[in-house]
């Protein structure tokens, strides 16, 4: 009798196993980490406090986008060109110009949100916006070699630290303030700043004068805005007309939700340089099989984490409503692990203004629903999530068929009909 073996006769399923094994573990610990902070803070602090720390969080993410002037992308398009496409002079000049205009977008941001501007929390989110500035160029930089380890480890490695620092806090009986926590969150970019150098990262930029144009980095900026608008902003939205308490629960339940798409991202990050050298207009199996691997993992995923959620929720002071959101962004982020492989190929292959003026058109219509929405349903913002679901599934399906001549869907249901 055989011994039994699984298969891995599928097209891609071969190479997903093999290669794809360290990135997944790799995002397993950077989830499992970042739940278990999120989970620790939403049962220590009041809903208020998390709300409010939720809400600088998403500050920084989208001043970020300006500290970088949204030039990861182009660092990691640019990394492995020979000559080499990025230099220590680019990464200086992009921090000189991007972070005084971040500085400028928080203080703009958190005068809307009515939250003070000068004070301790301001201080430390300024210190991490820089040190985050920096982290990202040069993992975005690492990735376009073919490294991306630390940037897939980074988020858990600052989890981590985050958890062990509420954790002794809690233990001690100290009442933990947004201060202690944006604190703490600076000490683990630190710690980020210093693992970059390591040897496993790779090389750092050569030094020399700046390779990258200034105008593609203002392009640039423009889609890394317009991206952070569809899918990083939505906090930032429903805390300018909702309360805090609303504010954490949706956090907690965003946080779940887009984990699965994440979990694809990094895998598929490590394939970056293949991505570089396809040609997307002739796709292989192997290629098809990995976006179909993908999805299905994604689907997996979801599974795991709902049952998380119907756990989890009556354990925590807002684990009910965040339930409830849970259940209703569901089907847009299977959707997000579903069209993730393609969106990062068009991503490297495509021009930063067709990429941007795609973008443009989806932001405008996900405002349109949240309008809609406020109209229609006030009180339950999260329902925008529904409608998003099926113009970004429409927009992404016509995006394809116009740039590479293929719908996917057409293509994956072909290739499953043929296995």
């Amino acid at each position: 009798m055989k011994p039994f073996s699984p298969s891995l006769a599928l097209p891609g399923a071969r190479m997903a196993w093999l290669a794809g094994l360290g990135a997944l573990a790799s995002r397993m610990y950077v989830y499992l980490s970042g739940f278990l902070a999120v989970f620790l803070m939403a049962a220590s602090i009041s809903p208020a406090r998390f709300g409010e720390y939720s809400v600088y969080q998403s500050v920084i993410e989208v001043a970020l986008v300006l500290g970088t002037l949204g030039s990861s992308l182009l660092f990691s398009r640019n990394a492995a060109s020979v000559p080499p496409g990025v230099t220590r002079g680019d990464v200086v000049r992009t921090l000189s110009i991007g972070l005084p205009l971040a500085m400028v977008l928080v203080t703009v941001i958190l005068a809307l949100q009515r939250l003070p501007v000068g004070d301790a929390p301001f201080v430390l989110v300024v210190a991490t916006l820089a040190i985050f500035s920096f982290n990202s160029l040069r993992l975005s930089f690492s990735r376009g070699l073919g490294h991306a380890g630390l940037l897939n480890l980074e988020a858990g490695i600052r989890s981590t630290i985050l958890v062990l620092g509420v954790g002794l806090c809690t233990a001690l009986k100290f009442d933990l303030g947004v201060a202690h926590l944006l604190l703490i969150n600076l000490f683990a970019l630190v710690v980020v700043c210093v693992a970059i150098g390591l040897p496993g990262n790779g090389a750092a930029p050569p030094a020399g004068p700046h390779a990258i144009g200034l105008l593609s980095q203002a392009t640039a900026t423009v889609y890394s805005l317009l991206t952070f608008l569809l899918r990083k902003s939505d906090l930032l939205v429903v805390a300018y007309f909702m309360p805090l308490s609303y504010v954490g629960a949706f956090k907690l339940a965003f946080l779940l939700a887009e984990a699965p798409s994440q979990f694809v991202q990094a895998f598929l990050f490590t394939k970056t340089k293949a991505m570089l050298e396809a040609d997307p207009r002739h796709f292989g199996d192997a290629q098809l099989g990995l976006a179909r691997h993908s999805f299905l993992l994604g689907c997996g995923l979801f599974v795991g984490l709902g049952c998380v959620m119907a756990v989890a929720a009556p354990l925590l002071k807002l684990g009910e409503e965040a339930r409830s959101i849970f259940l209703c962004m569901a089907p847009y982020f299977l959707l997000r692990t579903y069209t993730i492989h393609h969106e990062m190929v068009l991503s490297l292959k495509t021009s930063m203004g067709s990429l941007g003026r795609w973008a443009l058109l989806e932001v405008a219509l996900r405002f349109v629903s949240y309008a809609v929405v406020i109209v229609l349903f006030p009180g339950k913002p999260h329902y925008v999530f529904l409608l998003a679901c099926v113009s970004d599934f429409v927009l992404y399906e016509t995006r394809m068929r116009l740039v590479f001549g293929f719908f996917p869907l057409q293509r994956l249901l072909r290739m499953r009909s043929t296995a």
